[in-house]
């Protein structure tokens, strides 16, 4: 059964269209993320899957019944969904564990008031109302009220965004377990890719014009993107262009191997800069050869910042991530190789 089915969806706000030929399948007892920058239509997908607005163009089906079309439309009461929004909608003359206790279907919750406060990390905050809170502190109270409620459906709006770094790991990581503990299918709106692969099953990527460009595992997605936009999507590249000649491209960064399909065909490459190897040589360097412009210790990886010339001697600027301990000196040489897995292609 699919816990969510949408079908040629599109949709306009004052004549803008927001949604375009959106398709979407949800497998029940999964979680899926909507991953997108600011714009791309995700808000408004999930305010149409939750009723909130009505469905202009398309159909959205909740565990196989029909919930919207153009001809049909069930109140967002019978959808037996759970939503967090950005604005968290917490009751404000409600203490907290008042606001927890409120969903209707509490008395059946598989949870406990106790067990969620562990989650939300607010054990002393029982007895505050909303305004004495933080707004991070009321973004986990309401995560915490979508959850306890055990919906068929749970949609989360950028439900991390507002709290700190180490918070918000932590948070999220719990709220992973208790997903995965209740078996509730999830659907979760973020701009942040890495946030996506860490807790989705499946990710599908949202442009400006409001389409689904890529849908899949977030191996698939960051491993076999099939476009430019969606390859950025995932953090910076190196971009280089290039005609293919003998199944080779000639870049700054030496000659990359492609595809023959290529083959006398003028291509973009895009190498991630963990696919920028380096190692420390003595001047001259018998390979190519880059300078280090600045290295940086970024905790997980030294973030070097290399210029290289091309074929044209211009100075090109090249991003590399190297092992922590690999911290070569500003203007020192380094040999340069390429990483094929970090390196994708496609043509102009």
């Amino acid at each position: 059964m699919l816990a969510v089915n949408i079908k040629n969806l599109s949709h306009k706000i004052n004549n803008k269209p927001i949604l375009n030929d959106v398709n979407f399948e949800l497998k029940k007892d999964s979680i899926a993320c909507i991953l997108g920058p600011s714009g791309s239509g995700k808000t408004t997908l999930l305010k149409l899957i939750a009723g909130l607005d009505k469905v202009q163009n398309g159909q959205i089906s909740i565990n196989d019944q029909l919930v919207s079309s153009a001809k049909t439309h069930l109140a967002t009461e019978k959808r037996k969904i759970g939503f967090l929004f950005q604005d968290y909608a917490l009751f404000p003359h409600l203490t907290v564990k008042e606001n927890l206790k409120y969903p209707i279907n509490f008395k059946n919750s598989i949870y406990q008031i106790d067990d969620i406060i562990d989650v939300v990390k607010l054990p002393h905050s029982l007895d505050k109302y909303p305004h004495e809170l933080s707004g991070g502190e009321q973004q986990r109270v309401a995560l915490a009220r979508s959850i306890i409620s055990h919906p068929d459906l749970l949609l989360l709006d950028e439900p991390f965004s507002s709290l700190d770094l180490n918070l918000r790991e932590e948070i999220r990581d719990d709220t992973l377990h208790l997903l995965q503990k209740s078996n509730v299918s999830t659907i979760i709106v973020t701009h942040d890719p890495f946030e996506a692969m860490f807790i989705s099953n499946q990710i599908n990527i949202m442009d400006n014009t409001g389409s689904i460009v890529q849908s899949g595992a977030p191996a698939e997605l960051y491993n076999n993107p099939k476009n430019q936009y969606v390859t950025r999507f995932f953090g910076e590249t190196n971009i280089f262009h290039g005609e293919v000649n003998n199944a080779c491209v000639s870049t700054p960064v030496g000659q990359v191997k492609v595809n023959q399909k290529y083959e006398n065909k003028n291509v973009t490459i895009h190498i991630r800069p963990q696919g920028i190897k380096l190692s420390e040589q003595p001047t001259p360097v018998n390979g190519i050869k880059g300078t280090v412009m600045a290295s940086k210790l970024m905790g997980a990886f030294s973030f070097i910042h290399l210029s290289v010339l091309n074929n044209k001697n211009e100075v090109i600027h090249v991003h590399s991530h190297m092992p922590p301990e690999f911290n070569p000196k500003q203007s020192s040489a380094v040999e340069i190789s390429v990483d094929e897995k970090h390196t994708f292609v496609f043509e102009n």
